[in-house]
């Protein structure tokens, strides 16, 4: 590839290097026609400006003149030879400087009068020859009434030169398709009238002798003769544009190269003309030594060769290469097999068709116990074959090529002997192949003596697990019947709560307010102080039985969970405690959602809740902060206030049953608040648990089951 992109470089280079040759030819000779063409144009213009001076000098010496005396002035002229392609020569006047007989001859009818006046004062085209059908529509027409004949009129007038218009159109064209157009003028000045000054030249002004030129036929007659290989453009302007094209004289190829062309700026009558020749590609290919096809093609041809003799070369060193390669990789590989086979943890042994041993690895030795060289050359059923088998192994081995292989591409189980006559099971798999034209066979061993021994103590284990299944399933009986005893004596229990503890309550609830009535009046302060203590007791003594109820309850209750946003659980919550002021409760929690049982988790939280308000009520500014954090891995919701706080060492025994850091002087209580949230936390699956110090309020966490992300 590297040859064959230089072959390509160095062929573009030589095709660029032939091209640009090419073209600094071409425009060497494009340079040479363009000093000709100039110098021809520049002749033509001046031979007619030598002709119009003629004109001039004669109507000077001879005005005023009869319209007889032009046309001989002009025929010796003979214009149609001398000077060919000019349309013709004539005489414009001054209409103030004409004689009424001189006026009453021209078509008054052409006559015009447009705004410009003021400028150049009123003409008429008085003489005309020859006079053909195309002069013969000039007669009498004002060329000062139209702005760019007006522009170069004035120019000849005030600087007694010749001037040359702009591009215009010819009144004399009356094809479909008229060509562009120029006219030259020089002006002619009264004889006995000075002309020193502009304004004397104004008022001394008679006229103009002029030439219309058809741009085509004249630059055709001009360039007669002339091959056409290249492309001629002539501008009425400095630069080359559409709208100023005066002649185009194409090519005989229908294209031409943009890039190679000339360009030259010629000065006529005060007017600049551009002048741009363009080359063919003919021209082009004409002007290279070589054509480039031709050099695209031999250095196509030889940089294919060599690349194509340097990629054979290549292949050749690549094919060597990986030969070489490939017999390295097996003599590799055949160290690695080899390797792998001496160190493989199961036996594996080589014999050939006389049964002898070739290959004997590690763990042969380790599994018989015959050395390696020990084995080499002598015969397999000699050493490990049971005698029970071995004149069917030689048999087999024997008659291997004229048998039907049972064994070979199998895993058979069948017994060998170890070197101290010691029987073993193992567990064979046999391939053959060739060796230097001789079969050899391929042995790999497994001793499976102790899988057999397994094998043999599962059967018995087997043999004896119907029996410990049906002990088992005694067992679980048995426990599933306590279960139920001990689920219906919670229940008995719960009964008996909730109606035979509850009657005495409701008793002495009644002789007190009885006792109250006799007493009517309060009695002494003692009396007073003992009948509120019996109202507190049985009180506390009633809460102590409805929270015993729910703990029971929790524990008998199946979970009916489902996915609540414990935000606005926690709200509802807060409503319904309703902590006094100047109690703040803060809940920060934004869309986290779990899935609980809606009773017990409503349980759980408001004895949370109330258990903050109850610890920080001493405080001057109580407030309660509920919210979330991850804590291990875990989403962790929190209870926190700046209430009295607890000694750590203490924690443990918060979620107790009827466990109290504080007496019920300082707050009061039943001690099962925390126990009832630790059962409801752990029976939905979470956990529960406490930080705080005295005097720096209390901090409860728990861990509940997330709601499973919604499925995209």
């Amino acid at each position: 590839m590297a040859i064959l992109g230089l072959g390509a470089a160095v062929t573009a280079a030589f095709a660029l290097s032939m091209d640009r040759a090419a073209h600094t030819l071409t425009l060497s000779m494009l340079d040479a026609r363009a000093s000709r063409s100039e110098h021809a144009i520049e002749d033509r213009m001046m031979a007619c400006e030598a002709v119009l001076r003629a004109g001039a000098g004669f109507i000077d010496n001879a005005w005023p003149i009869a319209e007889q005396q032009w046309r001989r002035f002009v025929r010796p002229l003979n214009l149609g030879e001398a000077l060919s392609g000019v349309q013709g020569v004539g005489f414009t006047a001054v209409v103030s400087k004409l004689s009424a007989a001189q006026l009453n001859a021209l078509p008054s009818g052409l006559w015009s009068n447009p705004e410009g006046r003021d400028e150049h004062p009123q003409t008429a085209i008085v003489f005309l020859e020859p006079q053909d059908a195309r002069n013969q529509q000039a007669l009498g027409f004002d060329m000062a009434s139209e702005a760019v004949r007006r522009v170069a009129m004035e120019r000849a007038r005030d600087g007694r030169t010749a001037a040359v218009t702009g591009r215009v159109t010819l009144v004399q064209e009356i094809d479909s398709t008229p060509q562009p157009g120029f006219l030259m003028y020089v002006p002619v000045y009264q004889r006995d009238l000075p002309i020193a000054t502009l304004e004397e030249r104004r008022a001394a002004l008679i006229g103009y002798v002029y030439s219309p030129f058809r741009a085509g036929d004249f630059m055709e007659r001009v360039f007669e003769g002339d091959p056409r290989d290249v492309e001629f453009e002539l501008y009425d302007d400095d630069q080359v544009r559409a709208s100023s094209l005066l002649y185009r004289r194409a090519a005989d190829d229908v294209a031409v190269t943009e890039s190679t062309h000339v360009v030259r700026h010629i000065m006529v009558g005060g007017r600049s003309w551009t002048l741009r020749i363009a080359a063919t590609p003919t021209m082009i290919g004409n002007n290279q030594l070589v054509p480039v096809w031709i050099v695209w093609i031999v250095g196509a041809c030889g940089s294919l060769l060599l690349s194509s003799l340097a990629f054979a070369m290549a292949r050749s060193r690549h094919v060597l290469r990986e030969r070489a390669l490939a017999d390295e990789r097996l003599l590799e590989q055949e160290r690695d097999a080899a390797t792998l086979l001496e160190n493989s943890l199961e036996v594996f042994v080589v014999i050939d068709e006389q049964d002898r041993i070739l290959e004997w690895n590690k763990q042969a030795v380790q599994t018989f116990g015959w050395t390696k060289n020990e084995v080499l050359g002598r015969r397999l059923a000699d050493l490990i074959v049971p005698e029970s088998l071995r004149e069917a192994h030689i048999d087999a081995v024997k008659n291997f090529h004229i048998r039907k292989h049972t064994v070979l591409g199998r895993r058979v189980e069948m017994p060998a002997l170890r070197r101290d006559g010691t029987q073993i099971i193992v567990a064979i798999s046999i391939a053959s192949t060739l060796r230097r034209g001789q079969t050899v066979f391929f042995a790999s061993l497994r001793d499976i003596t102790a899988r057999r021994q397994q094998e043999e103590q599962v059967k018995q284990l087997n043999a004896t697990l119907e029996h410990r299944v049906s002990e088992r399933t005694q067992e679980l009986e048995t426990a599933h019947r306590r279960l139920e005893a001990a689920y219906r004596n919670l229940e008995a229990f719960t009964r008996s709560v909730s109606h035979d503890l509850r009657a005495p309550l409701r008793a002495i609830k009644g002789y007190t307010s009885l006792l109250g009535e006799d007493l009517g009046q309060p009695g002494s302060p003692q009396v007073q102080r003992h009948m509120a203590a019996i109202m507190d007791t049985t009180r506390r003594m009633d809460a102590i039985i409805d929270n015993l109820l729910k703990l029971a309850s929790i524990s008998q209750r199946e979970l009916q969970t489902q996915e609540l946003e414990l935000g606005e659980l926690m709200r509802q919550v807060v409503a319904e405690v309703n902590p006094q002021p100047p109690a703040e409760v803060h809940v920060a929690l934004a869309s986290e959602c779990v899935r609980a049982d809606a009773g017990l988790l409503t349980l759980a939280l408001r004895n949370l809740l109330a258990n903050a308000v109850k610890f920080s009520q001493t405080r001057a500014n109580p407030e309660i902060w509920v919210g979330a954090t991850d804590i291990e891995g875990d989403r962790a919701y929190f209870v926190r206030d700046n209430g009295v706080g607890f000694d750590p060492k203490y924690a443990p025994r918060l979620f107790g049953a009827f466990q109290r850091l504080h007496s019920e002087r300082e707050f009061e209580g039943t001690g099962l608040g925390l126990t009832i949230v630790k059962s409801v936390i752990e029976k939905h699956g979470g956990r529960v648990w406490a930080e705080s110090r005295p005097g720096a309020g209390a901090t409860f966490y728990f861990v509940l089951p997330e709601c499973p992300p919604a499925l995209a």
